[in-house]
Formats: C-alpha cells, sequence, structure tokens
C-alpha cells in the first residue's frame, strides 16, 4: 500500500469558528484579499462574522465580490491583479465551491507569470502563492480541504480541473453557522455534491484505508441529515453534520479523486450551464447502477454504515437497497431525476462522451467505462 495524504493543515471547526478567523489570518498577513460571490454573503445576513474579526484584528480589507457560479479563469486573473495591484499578502475565499476556487487559485498564481488559462492547459507552476484561506458557506464541494479547482477556459468553454501541492489552504475555518441561510435548493445540490464526492471517493481504484473511512461516515452523516437539513433548514445539528461530512468528503476526494460522474458532470454542467450539485444528484443514481456490479461489496458497506440495512443483510441485497435509495434520494428532494428535461439531447451526447474520457476522474471510476458505455449511460438519463 502507498499513497500521500494532503489535507489543509490548520481546521477550525465548530459553531463560532469564524470569530478565530482575525487571528488566524493576522498570523499569515496584514493586508487581506477578501474573495466572495456577488451577493450571497451579503443577503445571507452573515457579513459582520467575516469583517468584524478581521477588523478587531486590525486588518487592511480588499474586496473583490464578482465571482459567478461556474467561475472561468479570466475571473481568476482579474483577482491576481487586484491582489498584486494593492499589495496583498494573504487571500480570504468566503463563500461556495466556485468562490473557493477562485480565491485558491489566485492565491497559488499570485506570483506566477502568463493568464491562469495557460497553466489551466499544461503550463508547469514554477513559483509559490501568497497564503490562502478558506470559509465555506456551503456544504457540499469541501474545497477547505483541497489543492485542486475548477475552473472554465473561457477560450474553449470547456471545465477543468487545477491542482497543485501548495495549493492547500492554510487554514480553513469551517462554521456552521455560515450555512444556515442557503436556500432548500441550494441545500439539496450541495448535499448531492458532497455525497457523490463520498461515494465515488469510497469506491475509487486509488482508494485506501484512510479515504474509505473519511468516505464511509460522510456518507453517513449525508444520509441520516440531508433531508433534515433540506426540510428544516434552521435545525443546526443537521447543518453542523452536512458540513462536517463535506468536509470529510473532500478530503478523502483529495487523495483518492472521485469518479464517472464528475467525468460527465463538468462538460454537461458546462454546455447546459447546470449547476454541478444538480448534475451530480441526477448522475450517481445512475453511475452507482453501472457500478453495482464491481462495488456490490463496498456499496453494501456503506448501506450497513448508514443505517439503510440491518447489519446482518447479504451484499446484493444491501448494495441494491443503497442504489435504489439514491434513485429516491433526488426526488425526496425535489431535484430533477433526468437530464432530457434539463436539456441535454441525444445528438450532443457522443461530444458529451468524448470530453469525459480525458477526465482523470474517470480513471479513478470504480468500473472501466467504455464511450459505448458512457453514451448507454447518459441516454438512460434523456
Amino acid at each position: 500500500m502507498l499513497f500521500d495524504i494532503f489535507t489543509t493543515p490548520r481546521i477550525r471547526f465548530g459553531p463560532g469558528s469564524t470569530y478565530q478567523l482575525g487571528e488566524e489570518v493576522a498570523a499569515l498577513g496584514q493586508k487581506v484579499l477578501l474573495v466572495t460571490g456577488r451577493q450571497s454573503l451579503k443577503q445571507s445576513g452573515q457579513m459582520d462574522r467575516i469583517t468584524q474579526p478581521l477588523a478587531i484584528s486590525g486588518l487592511e480589507t480588499v474586496w473583490f465580490e464578482e465571482v459567478t457560479p461556474e467561475p472561468d479563469t479570466a475571473t481568476v486573473d482579474a483577482v491576481r491583479q487586484l491582489a498584486r495591484d494593492e499589495g496583498c499578502t494573504v487571500v480570504v475565499g468566503v463563500g461556495g465551491g466556485s468562490v473557493l476556487d477562485v480565491a485558491k487559485a489566485a492565491a497559488g498564481l499570485a506570483h506566477a507569470e502568463g493568464e491562469t488559462r495557460e497553466y489551466l492547459n499544461g503550463r508547469e507552476l514554477t513559483t509559490g502563492g501568497l497564503p490562502f484561506v478558506a470559509v465555506p458557506t456551503t456544504a457540499g464541494s469541501g474545497s477547505e480541504v483541497t489543492q485542486n479547482v475548477v475552473l472554465v477556459d473561457p477560450v474553449t468553454g470547456k471545465k477543468t480541473s487545477l491542482r497543485h501541492d501548495r495549493w492547500l489552504p492554510r487554514v480553513a475555518v469551517v462554521d456552521p453557522i455560515m450555512t444556515m441561510s442557503m436556500p432548500r435548493a441550494l441545500t439539496a445540490q450541495t448535499g448531492m455534491d458532497a455525497l457523490t464526492h463520498a461515494v465515488e471517493a469510497y469506491t475509487s481504484r486509488w482508494a485506501n484505508a484512510y479515504t474509505r473511512s473519511l468516505a464511509r461516515e460522510a456518507v453517513r452523516l449525508i444520509i441520516q441529515n440531508i433531508y433534515t437539513a433540506y426540510t428544516v433548514p434552521g435545525r443546526r445539528e443537521a447543518r453542523e453534520n452536512m458540513l462536517l461530512a463535506s468536509m470529510l468528503a473532500g478530503m478523502a476526494l483529495n487523495v483518492a479523486r472521485t469518479g464517472a460522474v464528475h467525468a460527465l458532470a463538468h462538460p454537461i454542467g458546462t454546455r447546459y450551464r447546470l449547476g454541478h450539485g444538480l448534475v451530480c444528484g441526477i448522475l450517481l443514481p445512475y453511475v452507482a447502477e453501472f457500478n453495482q456490479g464491481v462495488a456490490a461489496g463496498a456499496y453494501a458497506e456503506l448501506a450497513r454504515h448508514a443505517g439503510l440495512v440491518a447489519a446482518g443483510t447479504p451484499d446484493e441485497e444491501a448494495a441494491g437497497r443503497f442504489v435504489h435509495y439514491l434513485g429516491r434520494l433526488a426526488a425526496r428532494l425535489e431535484l430533477p431525476t433526468k437530464l432530457g428535461p434539463c436539456g441535454m439531447n441525444a445528438q450532443d451526447i457522443p461530444e458529451l462522451v468524448e470530453a469525459a474520457m480525458g477526465s482523470s476522474s474517470l480513471a479513478a471510476n470504480a468500473r472501466r467505462a467504455t464511450r459505448q458505455d458512457l453514451a448507454a449511460l447518459l441516454e438512460r438519463t434523456l
């Protein structure tokens, strides 16, 4: 057994942990570039939880508030330029996965030459960056504990992962209170994203004892809390467990990677302008059924650990119950169960499959998938 473990070196987790944000950031730099979305932080009513600790610590703050849900490399370039122009010494990202990815990439490429899209397309990174602090406001991406980002190349329209060992956040401040104001639809979609991370990391070809332990517990937490978080948004315990699960799943995928769901979700989401969590939620049951022949034992373990079946349930039955649960969950969360009604058409399938075939996520999938396999899978979702 041989594997490397990458994770954020310091994690402040729990209700009220944002009150320690100022002291954590001050230890890294005195001039902060604060990266957020356009409206979500202001509308959430949680702004003071970020600004007050920074002000109390005497930190100067520069704002970038233009991150969109599907960010491209040009956005990262704009953040990099602002950091240089203002002489910022530390980057803080506060938001969902898109915000954290932009802030992470901008921090990592702060001193690099050339455009961000050059690195997205294979240019080697040879310089260090600025320290980065992550504050997630959604329970889905796990970006606060990963070294990878997902960006769109505005020239080709392709959505691609970019990762570097130096890009792990120096500190993650993970406060469940920051997720309490998430709308129901966002709760459902980000929750399905986190569940997909956990399931795919658990069954990955590159999984190991470390990643399986994290992913298994993440699956249990999500299955036992996602519907409560969706139907009773103010239930703090459910929100806390969902955020913890998202973080654990992120730690698992950081080492084990994901699978066919993510290989397909990136091109589908980009082409049809669909949210990543939404696409993952639709695809997960179909991919799980495709993988079931080789992953039945793993699915059975997850079903037992999450309490979906009794401890002595045979593998085949337990795995079937698990896959069936995944199919029913999207419906319970009032999400679509097919991609056809979301805009996907049969004529696009060959191109979507071709884009997925080059994904490193597909290489980690539990079962080897051919072009024909992926095409047939997508046809079932029309």
